[in-house]
């Protein structure tokens, strides 16, 4: 990790590569006539780095693979990736394993991750990494900034999950970090003086911040977590998923609420299926609510594999014998092979 890897870019000319800082990307998808996914920009600096495959001529979107040199981000890394997806473009950014992220050296900064993605109408973008995996000691901040140019008509769509883990179990870390702290923002454009589409009002904002640090009485973190060893949220907004946020709206309509259900009875009456019966008996829970015309599921487990088959579950839209509905919201819309990270 001594010597840092060229920039890689799509388009940009050579001589301007090395203006680009250290750590930053930029990912650009844009539609050429007919209706042709193109990558226009795909540029990068070390540590960051991205990769495209080739699509096939009936792919429906384009993927992009987001890694890190040596396996993770150590301490004092910055990213800063901006992404802008034109209209009728279809992206999804994947990852090729858990973000792993190294402990904090003595006077080092915080390992940084940020992202900001500008959707325009009827474009669509799908975010499903694997897992960020804090290990011991490290002191890790993201923040993720999703700008929907049509939020009138719901074109502008996106499906977000973010998920962390409790580190290395094998070597006995259990939420040993120092600080997790990981903010989604999620913003409406509009036109300033000069006719640009700038940043405009705030829609959301949820975050999630761990402080290995800060004692609550005695307890300390791990000892708050429950067992629990993975936290994830999925976002989802816009119309080509309207089906999907029925879907789920209609599968936990009925759950308890504190002050309006009986949770001794409410819960054993509702019909579940398979994959949801198993989650219950694994210790997973989950939570969904509805804001701002965006759909927020919140799910937790003491173990990895029964979460992950949670969340494939929810975003494939399964029956209840636990059959994921064929050409679902997500698979209809960005093509096969999107579901790697839950595999």
């Amino acid at each position: 990790m001594t010597s840092p890897s060229p920039t890689t870019s799509a388009t940009t000319p050579t001589s301007s590569q090395s203006s680009i800082p250290a750590g930053d990307g930029l990912i650009h998808v844009r539609v050429l006539p007919p209706s042709k996914l193109t990558l226009h920009q795909l540029n990068y600096k070390y540590p960051l780095k991205l990769i495209s495959p080739a699509p096939s001529q009936w792919a429906k979107s384009l993927t992009v693979f987001v890694l890190s040199y040596g396996g993770g981000l150590v301490s004092g890394d910055a990213v800063n990736l901006r992404v802008v997806v034109e209209k009728g473009g279809r992206l999804c950014l994947q990852t090729q394993g858990s973000t792993k992220i190294f402990k904090q050296t003595p006077s080092s900064p915080p390992t940084i991750q940020r992202m900001t993605v500008r959707i325009q109408p009827g474009a669509s973008f799908l975010l499903l990494p694997d897992p960020v995996q804090p290990f011991a000691e490290s002191n890790y901040i993201q923040h993720q900034i999703f700008e929907l140019e049509d939020t009138t008509d719901d074109t502008s769509s996106l499906v977000v999950l973010d998920w962390v883990t409790e580190g290395r179990t094998a070597r006995d870390e259990h939420w040993s970090f120092k600080r997790f702290e990981s903010r989604n923002e999620f913003f409406g454009v509009k036109n300033n003086e000069s006719g640009e589409n700038i940043r405009g009002r705030l829609l959301l904002r949820d975050a999630m911040i761990l402080d290995g640090e800060l004692l609550c009485g005695d307890e300390t973190l791990r000892e708050r977590q429950d067992s629990q060893t993975i936290f994830a949220t999925v976002v989802i907004r816009g119309k080509p998923f309207a089906k999907l946020i029925e879907y789920i709206k209609t599968r936990y309509a009925n759950e308890p609420r504190i002050g309006q259900k009986r949770w001794d009875t409410d819960d054993d009456s509702r019909r579940h299926n398979r994959i949801e019966v198993e989650a219950r008996n694994n210790g997973v829970l989950w939570a969904a609510s509805s804001v701002r015309g965006f759909l927020l599921v919140k799910v937790s487990g003491v173990e990895m594999e029964g979460v992950k088959r949670f969340v494939k579950g929810l975003l494939s839209e399964v029956d209840d014998e636990g059959v994921a509905r064929e050409n679902g919201c997500i698979t209809g819309e960005f093509g096969t092979g999107m579901f790697r990270c839950l595999e």
